[in-house]
């Protein structure tokens, strides 16, 4: 079972929203409510790319930088 391909997908599916979840959280701890449209871009970064998120927010100092970020994702 855990080698088909439906099992796989849904354990990345699993995995994708844990990380928006996370990236969320830290968004909205260090710039409080986002824009709506913010939070669509955020919403449809793959894995790895909430990954980076996540990393790159040690450096984000202010929502602009954060929408230049995700201009260039």
């Amino acid at each position: 079972m855990q080698e088909s391909v439906i099992y796989q997908d849904i354990l990345q599916k699993g995995k994708q929203q844990e990380a928006l979840n996370f990236c969320m959280s830290l968004l909205e701890e260090r710039f409080g409510n986002l824009d709506a449209s913010i939070i669509e871009r955020v919403q449809v970064l793959n894995k790895e790319q909430l990954e980076a998120l996540g990393r790159k927010l040690l450096k984000i100092a202010s929502i602009d930088d954060l929408v230049i970020w995700l201009q260039q994702i």
